[in-house]
């Protein structure tokens, strides 16, 4: 039986961590694998998901050694683990996973090293550039989730093309219902929310800003429109406090809903009339996948990967990113032709399963390990 070992940064709420459970609880019902996830820096909830899968999580806790600037006493705590585990193949998701887990992979020794490139485009000083640069010797393959962030990995980093492999994100469609679901409000709110319901989803985090102010100037640019239209935001951050000031200076505090971090997005969604995205640019965006997966019609900024799901008018609308004036005409586009938000909503539930199932995403990457379904014969998975 094959041993995965899979090393990620982190276990706080994040896209990477969303996708490594998605993998995780796809792969353990289909695939007879043995697993295992190190954290390199912290616990969070993430963990206690993935053990509820069966999956045994350590904590590698090579934070302290790396803030010394000890990079060989961190990769030697992670070869140590290897040797231990003895792995066929090492997944590392996030930068520090992919410049420390795999070097100390290759040196225990492992068969497969496989690195994960979910969009860090935050981190791309001097610094960040020549480690990814040298650190691509360590992979096999690096995947990333959107052509847009080939490109960005093969200019800005100088990563060969032959290394790099696309494959968009995924969400088990399963998950996410076009049925109404549970209230999103707790405690209740008494304010009026408006007729049409936006949502918007991520962190309201300053090291990368998904530019929720976009939205919230929409909303009002819409509703002085005549526009009746609220916006729920699920997430947190250090920008919360100025988000919330920006709709008391506007005057919709009673139409912008901050729900803080949440784990019942697909409930959120499914009370939601549209999905809006404000990011100046995506590498992709799990979460629009989860909207669509939602038969939520959506908006995208037209950047980045993000919009590579889109067809215009078919399944999602995109428009020039951090434009809130062209945002808010969408919105109102939508809430104006109730017709046009089901059919982008049914044929973006479409898309998903269609294209960007987790059934399909895992059969995909385990055939590049050689791996196939539990009771397939190579020939039937080929």
């Amino acid at each position: 039986m094959a041993t995965i070992i899979h090393v990620i940064d982190s276990l706080k709420v994040g896209g990477a961590q969303t996708h490594l459970v998605t993998m995780l609880r796809e792969a353990v019902r289909s695939f007879d694998i043995q697993h295992r996830v190190l954290t390199l820096f912290d616990e969070g909830p993430i963990g206690d998901q993935i053990r509820q899968l069966g999956v045994p999580v350590d904590f590698a806790n090579i934070g302290p050694a790396l803030g010394n600037r000890r990079y060989l006493a961190a990769i030697r705590v992670l070869d140590d683990y290897f040797h231990k585990h003895q792995p066929d193949i090492v997944e590392a998701h996030l930068t520090f996973s992919r410049l420390v887990g795999l070097v100390a992979a290759r040196k225990a020794g492992v068969p497969t090293r496989i690195g994960f490139e979910h969009g860090d485009i935050y981190l791309n000083s001097r610094k960040f550039r020549i480690a990814n640069f040298l650190g691509q010797v360590f992979a096999h393959k690096i995947i990333v989730c959107s052509n847009a962030l080939k490109e960005w990995c093969r200019q800005t980093h100088r990563i060969t093309p032959n290394r790099l492999v696309v494959m968009h994100n995924c969400v088990d469609p399963n998950h996410f219902s076009p049925a109404p679901g549970a209230s999103w409000m707790q405690p209740p709110v008494d304010a009026p929310i408006g007729k049409t319901r936006f949502c918007a989803i991520g962190s309201l985090g300053s090291g990368v800003n998904k530019r929720f102010d976009i939205c919230i100037r929409a909303i009002q640019i819409a509703r002085l429109k005549g526009a009746d239209l609220s916006l729920v935001i699920a997430g947190d951050g250090d920008q919360r406090a100025t988000l919330e000031t920006l709709a008391q200076d506007l005057e919709i505090t009673d139409n912008v809903h901050f729900l803080g971090v949440r784990s019942d997005v697909a409930s959120i969604m499914a009370t939601c009339d549209g999905f809006c995205h404000s990011a100046p640019w995506e590498p992709f965006g799990i979460v629009a996948l989860e909207a669509m997966a939602s038969a939520l019609p959506i908006i995208v900024p037209r950047a980045g990967g993000i919009q590579e799901i889109v067809e215009e008018g078919v399944n999602g609308i995109t428009y020039p990113a951090l434009d809130a004036e062209a945002l808010a005409s969408a919105m109102i586009r939508l809430h104006q032709d109730p017709q046009l938000r089901r059919l982008l909503g049914s044929a973006g539930r479409k898309t998903v399963c269609a294209r960007y199932s987790v059934e399909k995403y895992v059969q995909r990457l385990y055939a590049i390990y050689g791996l196939h379904p539990a009771g397939s014969t190579t020939s039937e998975a080929a």
